[in-house]
């Protein structure tokens, strides 16, 4: 049984959205990057 209080504010969501949403663009962004680590170790696989 999961209990959950009152909904926060959506005022108070609003910081929440937008912290997700930068988090979610920087792991999109570091992510996409390609270290010399991998360059050196994996790219000869391929």
């Amino acid at each position: 049984m999961q209990v959950t209080g009152p909904s926060p504010r959506p005022q108070a969501r609003r910081p929440v959205r937008r912290f997700l949403r930068n988090k979610k663009q920087e792991w999109e962004e570091y992510r996409s990057e390609v270290t010399a680590f991998e360059l050196k170790n994996l790219l000869p696989v391929l």
